[in-house]
């Protein structure tokens, strides 16, 4: 028998077993909701209200119904039911019976079926009414925010990867840039909704949470959309029944079995031979036998299918869904670099040459002519010499000429691929298990092995450990398997008494490693002498001739694995009072994580082209100039270096409770209040071993700091080396590294008006609070820097060959994190008023106006830098650059303390601003390290959390939708807004001095104006008008055309640039406060530096990037099979970017900057004081290539994709 067929058959009695058993157990044992409510409102034909009128809705697919009767206002509630298309029955002595039918209720959705209007008539009599199309899109009774995607459009609107979160483009208030071309768990923190951060969504599947909280930005599982019923996005102020996080929640309900049996078999195709090469490789007019001109193979092939029904009718359903996934797809486009020629490899820079074209230099002992002899080296250098020649033969020879040429500074390029094999499969089984209890379950499992080049982080299909700017031999793969949960009872207590329960664990592995020990030392028979012992090849990055790195900081990360669990239970009681409908629930999620630290367990070493400040040639030639990284890297003579003891295990924790009341009260048949509370107790995660460590500021001691010496490390015992660090295993520290904050409450808040009572037009509003739990990397990190448990040494430059294992402390601590003690929630209040109106029969527009503010959201900066301008002030000057000028001052100068009154030769610039000293004479500064200025000695960068970011969000939502239209549907959304935020994401580091000052300003994917629109249109069949054969309709006749077309213009463009001569600077600090790390522009865009000593960060506003326009299309040809059309075919031609339309996600702006440099930002290195420039000039213009396009988007919008499929149905 076929292996496959086993491998299934095997696995769908596993799925069996393991489904059937959570079934028993939920019946035993006796949130997120996945049902919805009917509201309606009974008349006679004077208008008068009918009461106990007695109601029933029944769904003929699957047979669940429910009888109610009506209140004496004439109203009636019929909650807890799952989604469906329904029959709703009136009768009452007296009066015929009304039938409405197509009446269709989503998740979550609180809908009025309208009124029934009843006429005098035997109960035998009955009247049937269609549901008004347009009146089932009004939300009359909620003034909640929130869409639908449907069955038709997950069944019929193509998107790119089949992946269900790129429908979300489709929705008002959301920015998305979700690429799902490669089927993944990625990209769940691809979207903002409503101006909060994008890793502030829920996501379920049949209620059960389906979010990795690693970083709240991926998921356990995916699922195909031909498995989902409908998908329910809830973006602002929803009820109180809704939790857990603040920015939005994304609930997919799954298809279940019906009466009918159903199902479809499918497949799609794509290769690169379709689709469009990529515009920069057609602009440039590459040859085709250049190797990065050919696109990138692209082989993807999706076999799919389903099927479901009865094994009894109206009491027990059964559906199975399968989906194979083989991608063999780019990764990350074209990439260019500069490799080690087969000469250099061996010593010999005869023939090299700079980016320009220039001759490279290189000099000292053991190097003649531009070639090192390595027999001429001293012993360990020539050890050195041999093993670094082995990596770097490790790593692919150029394949490009002309480097050097026109600028060009690159001479090796690929564009690589990946295999990425997944399946899916799908059970779901739902029982009737009387007239009052209803069950179902669902299973969904992930299968997955990937395996690739080493490419730029974080790798192909989320590999997160491997990662190395050129390709290394071997590869990476990653095993990636998931599974997703839920079992869900309803109970049927009284009429008016109702209880939905549900529990969903949810989890996913990922274990990466290098194929094959393929990045072993031992493997590859090298013997490289470093600080602690290692396994692993050391990452290593080469500046001055193009961006190159091998290992990219990740080549000590492999293998990599982790765990994450989480259980979620949910409990939801509705009981329906007259005209109110209470509903009372609670929220219940166990959370575990797992995982092993990144770390630099290898050691990362930087070389550049030297000679830099403190040399970084060898010790045997402290004077030479190397001119090349590569010949630095040969001797051994880097510009830096770090290395980690140990890689730690994190056992990572949490438990969260939520409750909640809440109302939906029919004030009158025109308003409805829709008001609650909910309480939320969210308690920071923490490590089961208590691992977690914390710089905490007011626990530094300055009596027993380190003493830092003129090299910038550490004085061996010269003081406590983990001054400041508190640990939770000693008592230090709270479990969760900071405090919790108790039980918090979020009210709710919204109204429906109906002001005409024709259910036409609904006026809507709303208001909500919400908390957040934040990403678990906040605290993962905590213990993977742990001080206690791994040492990071981190050296200046220095020779490979003098490494040796420093007594701990040597180096700065890096890495180190502190966290402000507090620990307030992220919280995100939500607003909104806006109007539905059905301006045609079955289409309704909605305008409104939307608003966010975002609290206490997690922000960082570093505490350890220096303030602007201490490098200027006295206090900073280090008085041995001043020993010669005070051994002979100038008259009048008393050089007290070994320092002069006014720093000799200072640029007029420095004095003009009334400064006395230019910094480059100051403490550590000829030595490249701000350590001794620092005001937490021993410590490199402290990143501090604080939960004071602040976010404000206004947006004009248009919306015109046409869910149920025959033969045409469509819709279309349009958002106009400004996102305004101190920080963009949870880590993006701010100013350390002056956060709302600087920092205050557009948020790094703010977008003005977003519109997509998407239809499904069945095309005029044109054989009646032809006549001819019956074969004619199989060709002319059964057309669809279908599509999503999206406008979006660009992000904002941070005009930061690092100048590669200022230690320390990173992301928002200017460690020595001394040269202006970043410029601005002026009205006319022209680039200018700040006056000297003065700190800005310049408006996002100036510049956007270019915008997306794209437009996915898709024609289908459907093929009827036998009487009844019970079966078809159906060929789909899908192109994404039909056009092929450029897009280009980034333009050169901050890389198109011409500077001249001579002076005061031109730091020199003299021996003594007295040799610094005495005419400084530093000029700033605007390059040729100022704003012109320097990238184009991947996925969406990217060069056009043609896919193939095929699907039959019956």
């Amino acid at each position: 028998m076929d292996s496959a067929f086993m491998e299934l058959r095997c696995l769908a009695h596993k799925s069996v077993f393991a489904l059937l058993a959570a079934l028993f157990c939920a019946v035993c044992a006796s949130g997120q909701v996945t049902s919805g409510t009917i509201f309606g409102t009974v008349k006679d034909q004077s208008g008068a209200l009918v009461a106990t009128a007695t109601v029933t809705a029944i769904d003929p697919a699957t047979g669940v119904s429910r009888t109610i009767s009506t209140n004496e206002s004439g109203e009636f509630v019929i909650a807890n039911l799952p989604p469906g298309t329904y029959t709703i029955t009136v009768s009452v002595t007296g009066f015929k019976k009304v039938e409405k039918t197509g009446v269709v209720l989503s998740a979550a959705d609180r809908l009025n079926a309208g009124d029934f209007v009843l006429t005098v008539g035997a109960a035998t009599e009955q009247v049937l009414v269609t549901a008004d199309a347009g009146e089932l899109q009004l939300q009359s009774n909620s003034g909640e925010r929130s869409d639908l995607v449907t069955s038709k459009q997950l069944n019929d609107v193509a998107m790119n990867g089949r992946n269900v979160l790129d429908y979300m483009k489709l929705v008002p208030g959301v920015i998305s840039s979700f690429n799902g071309a490669v089927s993944g768990t990625g990209g769940l923190d691809s979207m903002n909704i409503n101006g909060t951060r994008a890793n502030q969504h829920e996501f379920t599947i049949d209620g059960a949470s389906n979010v990795d909280t690693g970083n709240n930005g991926g998921t356990h599982v995916t699922i195909n959309p031909d498995a989902i019923e409908e998908v329910k996005i809830l973006t602002a102020n929803y009820q109180a029944e809704f939790g857990k996080a603040a920015g939005g929640q994304i609930a997919i309900v799954t298809k279940g079995g019906t009466n009918q049996w159903h199902g479809d078999g499918r497949f799609f195709h794509r290769n690169e031979s379709l689709n469009a090469n990529e515009y920069f490789n057609k602009r440039d007019q590459l040859s085709a036998s250049t190797p990065f001109n050919t696109p990138p193979l692209y082989r993807y092939n999706y076999i799919g299918y389903q099927v479901g029904g009865p094994i009894r009718k109206d009491k027990l359903f059964v559906f199975w869904n399968q989906e194979y996934y083989r991608q063999f797809v780019p990764i990350g486009g074209t990439t260019q670099f500069y490799t080690p020629t087969a000469l250099e490899r061996q010593g010999d820079f005869s023939q090299s040459t700079d980016s320009s074209g220039n001759p490279v230099v290189i000099s000292g002992p053991g190097i003649t002519n531009n070639k090192i002899d390595p027999a001429k080296l001293p012993s360990a250098q020539q050890a050195v010499f041999t093993q670094i020649q082995k990596i770097l033969n490790l790593y692919p020879l150029p394949n490009v000429s002309g480097f050097g040429v026109g600028g060009q500074n690159y001479n090796f390029s690929e564009a690589l691929s990946g295999n990425a094999p997944r399946r899916e499969d799908i059970l779901r089984i739902d029982y009737q298990l009387n007239q009052k209890n209803r069950l179902y379950g669902r299973w969904l499992h992930n299968a997955e092995t990937d395996s690739s080049p080493f490419v730029p982080f974080p790798g192909p299909f989320g590999i997160f450990a491997c990662a190395s700017s050129v390709s290394f031999p071997g590869g990476c793969t990653q095993h990636h398997p998931g599974w997703n949960l839920s079992v869900n009872l309803v109970s049927t207590i009284t009429t008016s008494l109702l209880n939905e329960f549900s529990v969903g664990p949810s989890h996913t592995l990922s274990i990466a490693e290098g194929t094959n020990g393929n990045i072993s030392l031992a493997k590859n028979g090298i013997d490289l002498p470093l600080l602690y012992p290692a396994t692993t090849i050391p990452d290593m990055s080469f500046s001055g001739l193009g961006s190159t790195n091998f290992g990219g900081g990740y080549l000590g990360a492999t293998p990599w694995k982790q765990a994450n669990t989480t259980i979620n239970v949910n409990d939801n009681l509705t009981w329906v009072k007259r005209n109110h409908t209470f509903k009372f629930g609670m929220f219940y999620q166990r959370n575990r994580k797992d995982q092993i630290a990144w770390g630099n367990v290898n050691g990362q070493f930087s070389f550049s082209q030297g000679p830099t400040s403190g040399g970084t040639c060898p010790a045997s030639a402290p004077n030479c100039a190397l001119g090349d990284p590569f010949a630095s890297a040969l001797l051994g003579s880097f510009d830096s270096f770090d290395q980690s003891t140990a890689r730690p295990v994190g056992y990572f924790r949490y438990n969260q409770l939520e409750f909640y009341t809440q109302d939906t009260w029919k004030l009158t048949s025109r308003f409805t209040l829709d008001y609650g509370m909910r309480f939320a107790w969210i308690p920071p995660q923490y490590d089961a071993k208590n691992q977690v460590a914390l710089f905490v500021p007011s626990a530094y001691n300055p009596a027993t700091e380190v003493t830092i010496d003129g090299s910038g490390n550490i004085v061996p015992n010269s003081g406590d080396a983990l001054d400041g660090m508190k640990f939770t295993n000693s008592g230090g520290l709270p479990a969760g590294g900071w405090d919790s904050r108790g039980i918090m409450p979020e009210p709710r808040l919204g109204f429906a008006y109906d002001p005409f009572s024709n259910h036409k037009t609904v006026f809507r509003g709303g208001f909500g609070m919400m908390h957040d739990r934040t990403q678990g990397n906040l605290i993962f990190n905590t213990v993977f820097n742990n001080p206690a448990l791994v040492e990071t040494a981190q050296l200046g430059a220095g020779n490979i060959a003098n490494l040796s294992n420093p007594s701990f402390g040597n180096g700065v601590l890096s890495n180190i994190l502190g966290a402000a003690k507090n620990g307030k929630v992220p919280t995100v209040y939500s607003f909104s008023l806006g109007v539905q109106r059905e301006i045609a029969k079955g289409t309704t527009l909605d305008v409104a106006y939307v608003g966010t503010m975002g609290r206490h959201l997690v922000t960082a900066r570093d505490i350890n830098s220096i303030p602007y301008g201490y490098a200027f002030t006295r206090a900073a000057q280090d008085p041995a650059n001043f020993t010669s000028y005070c051994a002979s001052p100038a008259p009048g100068d008393p050089c007290t303390n070994g320092l002069p009154a006014v720093e000799p030769n200072l640029p007029p610039e420095y004095a003009a601003a009334g400064y006395s000293f230019s910094g480059a004479y100051a403490y550590g500064r000829q030595s490249y390290s701000n350590a001794p200025l620092v005001p937490y000695k021993g410590y490199g960068q402290i990143q501090y959390l604080q939960f004071d970011g602040t976010s404000n969000y206004n947006s004009l939502q248009a919306s015109l939708q046409r869910r149920f239209g025959k033969g045409f549907t469509f819709g279309a959304v349009y958002t106009y807004s400004k996102a305004l935020t101190t920080a963009s994401a949870d880590q993006e580091m701010q100013d350390p001095f002056n956060v709302r000052g600087l920092d205050y300003r557009a948020a790094s994917w703010d977008r003005t104006h977003v519109f997509a629109a998407n239809y499904v249109y069945d095309l005029p069949n044109i054989t009646k008008h032809l006549g001819g054969s019956k074969w004619l309709p199989y060709i002319t006749d059964n057309y669809q055309l279908s599509g999503v077309t999206q406008f979006m213009t660009g992000t904002p463009v941070d005009m930061n640039n690092n100048w590669n001569w200022e230690p320390g600077a990173a992301d928002g600090s200017n460690m020595w406060g001394a040269i202006p790390y970043y410029y601005t522009l002026d009205k006319s865009l022209n680039p200018v530096l700040p006056p000297i000593g003065t700190r800005i960060r310049p408006s996002r506003d100036i510049l956007r990037t270019g915008g997306l326009e794209d437009w996915d299309m898709s024609l289908f040809k459907n093929i009827p099979i036998g009487e009844g059309s019970r079966y078809s075919i159906q060929f789909r031609l899908e192109v994404f970017n039909a056009f092929n339309h450029p897009n280009f996600n980034d333009r050169h702006y901050w890389d198109a900057i011409n500077s001249t440099v001579n002076g005061p930002w031109q730091w020199t290195y003299p021996s003594q004081a007295g040799a610094g420039s005495s005419s400084p000039t530093f000029s700033l213009s605007r390059a040729s290539n100022w704003g012109t396009p320097m990238d184009t988007y991947s996925g969406v919008g990217g060069p056009r994709v043609v896919q193939l499929g095929a699907k039959i149905y019956f």
